[in-house]
């Protein structure tokens, strides 16, 4: 008999070795129970389509949106379920995107790559899962950029450190004019300076703004560059300048002219002067300046405007008339009412002297014998003179054609404020040995007493030799003090010479008294001062006659052995208009009987027509008149 096919197959597993028998029999020689099939658990399936990411973005017609368009589908439980596949199209605006169907991830999320938007207008993108609700996605394609330009913030001005009045702006349009909204606007500036919106997007009227601009600390043109990312775009990028100023003024830096010393109702001998500096440091120009003197002095003038660099100074600051005090000036920058910034200089008064100011020609190149020299003809004739003179201002103009006219190769130096007497002063080769000692005279007298303000001193270094140099400094110092050169013009000379002929002598009545009181009672020509009358345009009618008071120091020509300076040469002086002459310091002299006697000091010529060494001779050159404010009359 036949057996049927499974029992067949049963008996042949029954046969096989244990260890092969199925697991699933319960029982070899029995027949298995009949069960059921489990299908095991239902399978998940999409119950939910929504938008992850990517919806309500804006960019131009034909370009992609910025941002990854993302759906992500979940199952029953509201987990994400992978492997689903999701379609995408457009709906409207006629764009189109990179993947039309993806497949979810194991975190439920598909993309259809990159959407490029459609015409300008809202775009609509449909996310569909077969069996559930579709999702739409929108965006905005605003037009291409064309054109970008300012609309605000250009060409300002603003104190260093600190923020333009207004944040710089542009606009973008697109190539009929209309806004173009949503474009990314990038705002660059050097590194000096700062903004406050570096990355900023165009809003609904194509607008976008930096935010804020912050110029840098130092005063300069600080610049800025708003440009957008394009090609063939109008004015992009576009730049912004603002001009940093320096200030506002935070400080007065006194820069010269405190703590000095000067004579009472005189001119500091420094200008004061102050630099105008801004909370930075900077330097601020077109600063107006106030002065105010106090305690009885004064200042000229007192408002000065600080320069391109900040710095502001008075003319002049005179001090008042009480010796020993210490005078103050303020110096202030006013905004209204308020003080700004101000500094105080200080300066005490010392009782009034005459003041005698030298300056050399090459003074380093002088031997020590030269400016020692100078320096005790200074002080002699300090000395001799006490009476202070009105100070005024000589103008560097007067000055060039001061030694000008004095033949001094000397570099004026500006302005300058005299108290007494400024004298330039050189030793140069001037014609040889034998000829001219020295040259000298005023070139600038005082209005109103027309005593003498600036002169020059020229001395031959071939003839000046060191037993006579410090006679000689003093003989034409005295000339540039006036002596023989403003007699005529003070109307102290009588009979003088013309055209070769005279018999010229002194009538000022201090100088005669002490002729006579020296002996010159025995000079019979005349109770006057006798005066030079021979040697030419250069020696007559300047000097005391040289026959009669012989080797006196101001006659026309040095003598062997001592050359005194006698009291009728410092009376003289009196007679000038000199106060506070002081006769004291003379040297002893009597008038000689005659010149070749030993009371005459040496041996003297034999005659008039030989002269025993070089001789002096007065500067005959114009001479100008100023007032104390350096205006000029025109020279007599």
């Amino acid at each position: 008999m036949t057996l049927p096919l499974w029992r067949r197959r049963r008996e042949r597993l029954c046969a096989a070795p244990a260890a092969l028998l199925c697991l699933a029999v319960a029982s070899c020689g029995e027949d298995p129970p009949v069960k059921p099939i489990d299908p095991g658990p239902e399978p998940d399936r999409p119950t939910a389509l929504v938008i992850y990411a990517g919806d309500g973005q804006t960019a131009m017609t034909g370009t992609s949106v910025a941002e990854p368009v993302l759906v992500r589908v979940t199952g029953r439980t509201g987990a994400a379920l992978a492997g689903v596949q999701v379609g995408f199209a457009v709906a409207a605006g006629g764009g189109r995107v990179q993947f039309p169907t993806a497949t979810t991830g194991a975190d439920g999320l598909a993309s259809p790559g990159r959407w490029t938007l459609g015409a300008v207008g809202a775009q609509v993108l449909r996310a569909t899962v077969a069996g559930l609700q579709p999702v739409t996605f929108e965006a905005t394609a605003t037009p291409v950029p064309a054109a970008v330009a300012a609309v605000a913030g250009q060409d300002q001005r603003a104190f260093v450190g600190s923020e333009v009045a207004v944040a710089p702006e542009v606009r973008v349009t697109a190539a009929d004019g209309s806004p173009v909204p949503g474009i990314a606007v990038s705002f660059t500036t050097e590194p000096a300076a700062a903004i406050a919106g570096a990355d900023s997007v165009t809003d609904d009227d194509g607008r976008a703004s930096a935010g804020s601009w912050t110029l840098g600390t130092t005063p300069a043109v600080y610049w800025l560059e708003a440009s957008v990312e394009g090609e063939d775009i109008t004015g992009n990028p576009v730049r912004f300048e603002a001009r940093a100023l320096a200030g506002p003024p935070a400080e007065l830096l006194p820069v010269g002219g405190d703590g000095q010393e000067s004579e009472v109702r005189f001119p500091v001998p420094v200008s004061p002067r102050v630099q105008v500096l801004g909370p930075h440091g900077n330097a601020i120009a077109g600063v107006t300046v106030s002065f105010e003197a106090g305690g009885g002095s004064a200042v000229i003038p007192t408002e000065a405007e600080a320069d391109s660099l900040g710095f502001a100074a008075v003319d002049k600051w005179v001090l008042g008339t009480e010796p020993g005090v210490a005078y103050s000036l303020t110096a202030s920058v006013r905004e209204g009412d308020e003080v700004l910034a101000s500094t105080t200089f200080t300066a005490t008064a010392t009782p009034p002297v005459f003041d005698i100011e030298i300056v050399l020609r090459n003074p380093d190149g002088l031997a020590e014998a030269y400016r020692t020299a100078f320096q005790n003809a200074e002080r002699l004739w300090e000395g001799a003179i006490t009476g202070n003179l009105p100070w005024a201002t000589l103008r560097e103009g007067e000055l060039i054609t001061c030694l000008s006219r004095g033949g001094i190769d000397l570099e004026a130096g500006g302005d300058r404020i005299v108290n007494d007497m400024l004298i330039y002063a050189s030793v140069e080769q001037i014609d040889g040995a034998g000829g001219i000692l020295a040259a000298a005279g005023p070139c600038q007298l005082r209005s109103g007493s027309d005593l003498p303000i600036v002169g020059t001193m020229r001395i031959d270094a071939a003839d000046a030799d060191g037993d006579h140099l410090e006679e000689t400094i003093v003989h034409e110092m005295a000339h540039v003090l006036g002596f023989g050169t403003l007699w005529g013009r003070l109307g102290l000379l009588q009979d003088s010479v013309a055209n070769g002929r005279g018999n010229p002598h002194f009538t000022g009545d201090s100088a005669v008294a002490a002729f006579a009181r020296i002996g010159g009672e025995r000079y019979t020509a005349s109770r006057l001062v006798p005066v030079q009358h021979l040697g030419g345009a250069g020696v007559w009618n300047g000097h005391w006659r040289d026959f009669v008071l012989c080797n006196e120091l101001m006659t026309a020509f040095v003598d062997l052995g001592k050359n005194p300076l006698s009291i009728v040469t410092l009376a003289s002086m009196a007679d000038l208009g000199y106060e506070g002459v002081d006769t004291g310091g003379a040297d002893e002299f009597t008038v000689p009987v005659n010149c070749s006697s030993s009371d005459a000091g040496g041996a003297r010529r034999p005659d008039a027509s030989r002269r025993p060494g070089p001789g002096t001779e007065i500067l005959l050159a114009p001479i100008g008149v100023v007032n104390t404010r350096g205006r000029g009359i025109p020279p007599g």
